[in-house]
């Protein structure tokens, strides 16, 4: 498949140069923002009962945790990083940094731990523990955490610090861009070399509203994969040539340049592994079953409960989990292979990411579909608490018609997008450069453990959707 440069296209190529987008979309998101917070910001309750149909009946909550997260991953592995594109936090970074301190960045956010411990935090003690993604108020006030901190951050720090180094999803949606049939590069680098003015990494044009330059730190002459362009469209609208190109291209083109992971990377992947799984597999009461057994054990043993108890649970199978098979697959990859752990575990976690972007969109499927009941009583009644109050009296019975119908044709979406992920893999693996440095023993372990990781998926859903 040859690239075809979307930019060709006249409405698309003025669309993404005009001063107005995306400003007008980040608005209109800002907005949408509010409207979201403000949804859901003093609607919670104490009966458990009732909280646990309250996180579908509330239509803030309905909205962010059953539509607007999972449609945002399925975006960014279709188009890249075009979230970004529209995100508030991009336009409150580049307001409120032109009024802050301007330091410079620390090395500790650069490296990008930062993020890799945040969305842990965001997953074992916001998501498990507190179960923000069920209690409007606390999703409201997450909401307004993610709000705090990227304005805090902006009025400390150079350029586009929170969007790059702090915002929790940057790096899953980075390695997710990896995958998209999409790219937004340089058109020809001659006219690169021969620039004299670099508008586009110009330090004097990087607080500009309109037509800044990169502050993302990157020069569109040596963008490599999709990891960190947030698709802003400034450098197009700088540029005195118009030498850039928003492309087609073949999916996973990213995979066969060289990918160097930095170790934070390795350790969010690993995180977001085990995620994904519980997520999948939490959907069926057996596979449930069957992940959370050591979970269980190990907190009946120490006689743990509560919320302290839903931490240890997520640690062992969000953090332990992952981790325990990648040092099996290192060990076994060095029984017969001088490769360093390093290179074995970038191989093996890239390699991973088909898996678990299927597992991820799997995921965002189910919850769109099944949610689909709740919509005509979350807008008949959008606070939700007397919705959710008259389904545990028995006076309001969703209707799951749709549901129902729709039943078949999720399931063979679903098999398709495991179906094309170990394709995928399996093309990525012959393919990926980081591989082919391995001997055959090192590529056997590591070959051995993806398939393994993605037959948890397989099993699972055959086994659910189709003989159960």
């Amino acid at each position: 498949m040859s690239k075809v440069d979307l930019l060709s296209v006249g409405w698309i190529r003025s669309l993404l140069k005009s001063w107005w987008f995306p400003l007008a979309f980040q608005l209109t998101m800002l907005v949408a923002f509010g409207l979201l917070i403000a949804g859901g910001l003093w609607v919670g309750s104490s009966d458990p009962e009732l909280a646990k149909e309250l996180r579908n009946t509330n239509l803030a909550n309905l909205v962010v945790w059953s539509y607007w997260f999972p449609l945002l991953i399925v975006s960014v592995v279709l188009l890249g990083r075009v979230w970004c594109m529209v995100c508030p936090m991009e336009l409150i970074t580049a307001l409120t940094v032109r009024v802050g301190l301007q330091l410079k960045v620390p090395g500790f956010f650069r490296s990008g731990w930062l993020i890799t411990v945040f969305y842990a935090l965001i997953l074992i003690v916001g998501i498990h523990g507190l179960s923000v993604h069920r209690a409007p108020h606390r999703m409201a006030l997450y909401l307004l955490m993610l709000l705090g901190i990227a304005v805090v951050v902006s009025l400390i720090y150079r350029k586009r610090a929170f969007c790059s180094y702090v915002c929790p999803v940057g790096h899953l949606l980075g390695l997710y861009a990896l995958i998209a049939p999409l790219q937004w590069r340089a058109d020809n680098l001659s006219v690169c070399r021969s620039c004299k003015t670099k508008d586009c990494i110009a330090k004097r044009n990087h607080y500009r509203i309109v037509g800044r330059s990169c502050t993302s730190n990157l020069y569109p002459a040596t963008i490599r994969n999709n990891a960190d362009c947030l698709l802003c469209t400034q450098c197009l609208k700088v540029c005195p040539y118009d030498n850039i190109q928003f492309s087609l291209r073949k999916p996973y083109a990213d995979f066969f340049g060289t990918i160097e992971l930095r170790t934070a990377q390795i350790a969010f992947i690993l995180l977001v592994s085990g995620f994904v799984v519980y997520e999948v597999l939490s959907e069926w009461p057996v596979s449930e079953a069957i992940l959370t057994w050591v979970p269980n054990h190990f907190v009946s043993a120490l006689s743990i409960k509560g919320p302290i108890a839903k931490l240890f649970s997520a640690v062992i199978m969000f953090i332990i989990f992952p981790c325990v098979l990648l040092l099996i697959i290192v060990a076994l990859a060095r029984i017969r292979s001088s490769a360093a752990a390093g290179a074995i575990a970038n191989a093996f976690c890239l390699l991973l990411l088909p898996t678990m972007a299927s597992a991820h969109i799997t995921k965002a499927v189910l919850k769109t579909t099944s949610r689909i009941p709740y919509w005509r009583h979350a807008f008949l009644d959008p606070c939700g608490i007397l919705t959710a109050q008259k389904m545990l009296d028995g006076k309001v019975v969703l209707n799951t018609s749709v549901v129902n119908v729709l039943y078949p044709a999720v399931t063979v979406t679903v098999v398709v997008l495991f179906v094309f992920a170990l394709s995928a893999t399996l093309w990525i693996f012959c393919k990926l450069s980081t591989t082919k440095n391995l001997n055959s023993g090192a590529r056997v372990a590591i070959f051995l453990g993806v398939c393994a990781y993605w037959a948890v998926f397989a099993i699972t859903i055959l086994k659910w959707r189709l003989w159960a």
